[in-house]
């Protein structure tokens, strides 16, 4: 039963959690044990403290190994349902092609946090999580990612500022304002309103 479960909802690769998985029908105590019994019988395999996948297993490589990425990217940015987080800091300066520098430390908020800030491994990979000023949905996250890097551009930019100014325009193009138009911006200014974002 379990088993089925897990391939249809996970597949190959994707990782689960033992405190997200809640199986209709089984005590929380009986989902640990199937889950034990499934990675002595091999069909599953632990990555971490309460993180298992279904590894790929392939003839000439063996079997599959789960990226730390993904596991980061799963727990506290985004399921395959849901946004709940975003990549900030020297990480995404980097993704907008603000530096070329390859952070140490992965910066995320999350709605998964409750603290300031706190650094974690997950696999090879450092992460600093920090909870979410605001709840983070599918609707606000791009634009809550907009922010901060405006906020921390000059901090982590290796361009010019007229550079960093066309790079972040043209992601507030691409991912947050496509709805918006020359008269809509227009107004914003002539009204006053441009201004109600700073406050």
């Amino acid at each position: 039963m379990l088993k089925t479960y897990l391939m249809e909802n996970y597949g190959y690769n994707e990782p689960i959690f033992l405190n997200d998985l809640t199986i209709q029908g089984l005590s929380e105590n009986a989902v640990r044990q199937a889950v034990k019994r499934l990675v002595a019988n091999g069909f599953l395999e632990r990555y971490d403290n309460g993180i298992y996948y279904i590894p790929k297993r392939d003839g000439l490589l063996g079997k599959s190994y789960l990226d730390p990425s993904l596991v980061i990217m799963r727990k506290y940015i985004q399921s395959k349902s849901e946004i709940y987080g975003y990549v900030t800091g020297e990480s995404f300066a980097n993704q907008l092609g603000l530096t070329t520098q390859m952070p140490a430390v992965i910066e995320v908020v999350t709605n998964r946090e409750a603290t300031n800030g706190r650094t974690i491994t997950v696999g090879s990979e450092r992460v600093r999580i920090k909870k979410a000023p605001v709840m983070v949905s599918d609707s606000n996250a791009d634009l809550l990612q907009l922010l901060d890097s405006i906020g921390q551009a000059e901090k982590y930019t290796e361009l010019s500022i007229h550079e960093t100014i066309d790079i972040l325009i043209s992601y507030v193009r691409k991912k947050c304002f496509t709805a918006l138009t020359g008269a809509t911006a227009k107004k914003l200014i002539e009204w006053g309103m441009i201004y109600e974002f700073a406050s």
